[in-house]
Parts: C-alpha cells; structure tokens; sequence
C-alpha cells in the first residue's frame, strides 16, 4: 500500500549554504500562537516517490545539473505524526545520496521505540521544540500534555542524538519565568544542551494572542536561560529568517498561491526588503 502525506511547499536555503526542507503538512498539535501554512492538512498528497522526484527536480532546477542535496530537514507541520511515511522517506532519500537529514519536530511523538529506529538509519541532528514547562500552560497552549516532550529530550539525551531545543518567547503567555523552568530542566539532563530562544511574531495570526517581544526583552530571556545553560542563542524574527546573504527560494503547490499571496503581503510589513524568489509546483515538474 502506497502511503501519502500532503505538501504545500518546500524551502531551498541557496546562500550561504544550501539546504532543503520538506514541509509536510498536519500537525498533532493546535498551537494557538501558530500561523504555519502547514498546521492543517494542505497541499497536493504526494508518495514517497513522488516527493523525492519533486525535491531532486527542484534541486537541479535551482541548481543545473546537481540533483542530490547535501542536506535535507523533515520539517512541518508535524514530521512524526505519520511514522512509517516519515522512515520510508529517510530511507528514500539516503538512497538518493543526502549525506545529512535532521527532523523539526515538537517531540509529542518520539517514543523510545522511534528514537531507537531514527538512531539506526543515522539521524543526523533533530530540532526539538518545547512550548512550555508548566503542564497547565503547555496544554492550554498546544492542547496536549508536554510529558512526552520532556521524555523526548532525556531519550534523545541517553542515545547521544545531536540535537538542540527551541522555544518561542511569547510575553504573558511564555515569558521569562517558563523560559527560567525550561532551562532549568535542561541542564538537570545535561548542561551542554544547545537552547535556541525565538521571538514571538504575531503579524500573520487572526486572532492576536499576544505581542511581540522587545529586543531588550529577548535579551533579558537569554540571560535568565544563560544561568543554567552552557550553550544559549536567542533570534529577533529579522536575525531568524532574513540574516545577510541568507537566500531561499520556495516551490509552492499551486492550489495555495493566494494563501501565500497573503503571507507575502504581511511578511513586507515584517520585512521590509521580503522579496522571497518562488516558483510552483507544476513549473518546476514541467520543466
């Protein structure tokens, strides 16, 4: 039986380095600061196969006759939520040649038994998300409990994964003293851990859930995890996604284009020089 799962874009990173990431789309999760195109199932159903051929035909598109990626991240959405897709596609493409994978994941799902499968066909690095410490506010925010997440860091820990953990600071809602609890946790499993603090950026959700946080604001929440943590970064949303020469181009699926329309439009206000490069789905396998 072949198996699916919907894609509404990929991203090719193609300055300074280059790298591909594969938004598969669904997400067990409900986030209610999340405005990811990718949170609901959108975007053609592809196999496997199908995926694959798009990425390679993407690829060489983007870059002439070079059709394997070095590097290749699982991101979403929610990776995980279909197992046997996710390690069917792994599988697939290291045998097109990608040297590295890494998976996005909020962690929800990484049992022992799948942390086990993913060590064994060489899992290169995992960016594990936690929402929140508190089990009140981490359910009220995501609709799920964290126990699952937190094991995930201790699994991925214990079987020497290469991995770093990421939390949006969202003032009022993930502030500085759930910042405070995060890391604490993290460096009682192991004070190297890499922590990655982003800033909230609401301009894209309908419903406002909070503001923005201030620069000072996001320095102020990298000193309070800097107490515990070794290894701690914290990106303003211009240092994030936009750092010079950082260039990408997206190939969309083609039944989205005014969605991303939209998201073009508020990302200017973010943004001021947002020009992001893209090209559809049906341009790219009909070239």
């Amino acid at each position: 039986m072949k198996l699916y799962r919907r894609i509404p874009f990929l991203t090719f990173v193609v300055s300074p380095y280059r790298k591909v990431k594969i938004n598969l789309s669904g997400c067990n999760f409900d986030c209610k600061g999340c405005f990811a195109i990718a949170k609901k199932e959108t975007g053609p159903a592809l196999t496997v196969e199908g995926l694959s051929n798009l990425v390679a035909k993407s690829y060489s598109f983007l870059h002439g006759n070079d059709k394997t990626p070095n590097d290749v991240q699982m991101t979403g959405g929610e990776p995980t939520t279909n197992r046997d897709y996710l390690i069917s596609l792994i599988v697939n493409l290291r045998k097109l040649g990608v040297k590295k994978i890494g998976i996005s994941t909020n962690g929800y799902l990484l049992d022992k038994s799948l942390v086990s499968e993913l060590k064994s066909l060489g899992i290169d690095y995992i960016k594990l998300d936690i929402k929140a410490y508190t089990k009140e506010i981490h359910a009220d925010y995501t609709g799920k409990s964290n126990v699952c997440v937190l094991r995930a860091v201790k699994l991925l820990s214990e079987n020497n994964f290469n991995f770093y953990v990421r939390t949006i600071f969202i003032p009022q809602i993930i502030d500085f003293e759930e910042i405070e609890k995060i890391a604490m946790f993290l460096s009682r499993v192991d004070k190297n851990i890499s922590y990655k603090i982003y800033q909230f950026a609401p301009e894209q959700l309908k419903r406002k859930t909070s503001r923005s946080p201030t620069r000072e604001e996001m320095r102020k929440a990298y000193s309070v995890a800097k107490k515990y943590l070794k290894n701690v970064e914290f990106y303003t949303t211009e240092t994030a996604y936009r750092p010079a020469p950082y260039k990408c181009v997206e190939v969309r699926a083609d039944e989205l284009k005014d969605e991303f329309k939209k998201i073009d439009e508020i990302s200017k206000f973010i943004i001021p020089d947002w020009n992001i490069e893209h090209f559809s789905m049906s341009q790219i396998l009909s070239a």
